[in-house]
């Protein structure tokens, strides 16, 4: 800067000695002589100066940033070599880690193994399961139990022969010291034992007994013997229709049994609705469909238990 204020000052020194030589030229008659050309060449030399020290300024700054860029350069990778030297530790660290957790793993498996091959037979025992609970006995019938039975086939003296079967069913459940040996509706079957018809002989009694000789249980069929007859009115005596082996006041519906002493449980309907009547079709008598009777049980019958 300071040699920008120097060099005008020479400049102008310059041009002063020029007019005073002009001017004596001139006071001594002659001519002036054209001006020097010289006067041109301090402003030519002033700009390659002033050229010259821009480049040089301007490769001191390249120069300078070039310096600057790779010193960052340095830094970039002396970081960068600190960040991967960082990395590699934590590396190797998380490494150790990892065969320490192996090692302490494998270690207590082989400790575990060894326990186990160790322990006494019979805690192996105590885990196996256990057996299952033994069948419930089965359920025992008594003798005299009465089978509520209702017809579902009809009987006629008139045109059924000993022999013949008949088929029932139960009209209530049958159930033993509250459990349930028979439900209401199991078949019950049969056969005609007996068959008088009083319209084939003069003043003959018209009779008829069947035997039920099956039963359907929670376990299956099982053969019983339970009987029923009913007798008509003679032709001769009109004695009053009667029924033997039924007992007197009606059927048992929905009876319960207890084994201990055989009795029945329950309510009675009236004899008209819970027995069959024996019914006068000219001589003969007739057990119609939907009669029920209430039968005793000859013998005790075993069912197995459910």
């Amino acid at each position: 800067m300071s040699m920008q204020l120097k060099r005008p000052q020479t400049h102008t020194s310059l041009v002063g000695l020029a007019v005073l030589a002009a001017l004596g030229i001139a006071g001594c008659g002659k001519n002036p002589a054209p001006a020097p050309v010289e006067t041109a060449a301090p402003s030519t030399e002033i700009t390659a100066q002033q050229d010259a020290a821009n480049d040089a300024a301007q490769q001191q700054a390249e120069a300078l940033a070039a310096k600057e860029q790779e010193l960052a350069d340095r830094e970039a990778a002396v970081k960068q070599q600190e960040i991967e030297a960082e990395l590699a530790r934590r590396n190797a660290e998380s490494a150790q880690q990892s065969a320490a957790a192996s090692a302490a793993a494998a270690k207590k498996s082989a400790a575990q193994a060894k326990a186990a091959s160790a322990a006494p037979p019979a805690k192996v025992a105590a885990a196996q399961p256990q057996q299952p609970p033994a069948p419930p006995p089965p359920i025992v019938i008594p003798a005299g139990t009465p089978l509520s039975i209702e017809f579902v086939s009809a009987v006629n003296t008139k045109n059924t022969a000993v022999g013949n079967a008949v088929q029932g069913r139960l009209a209530s459940d049958l159930v033993v010291n509250g459990r349930l040996a028979a439900p209401a509706g199991s078949t019950v079957t049969g056969t005609v034992t007996e068959a008088v018809s009083g319209s084939n002989q003069i003043g003959g009694m018209p009779s008829v007994a069947v035997t039920f000789n099956s039963l359907s249980t929670v376990s299956g069929p099982v053969a019983i013997s339970a009987r029923v007859r009913q007798q008509g009115a003679s032709e001769t005596g009109k004695d009053a229709a009667k029924v033997v082996g039924t007992t007197a006041a009606g059927a048992v519906i929905g009876h319960q049994v207890s084994s201990k002493n055989g009795a029945v449980v329950g309510g009675l309907i009236g004899g008209a609705a819970g027995l069959g009547i024996a019914k006068k079709t000219g001589g003969d008598v007739k057990i119609a469909a939907g009669t029920v009777v209430n039968v005793p049980l000859d013998s005790a019958v075993q069912v197995s238990g459910g």
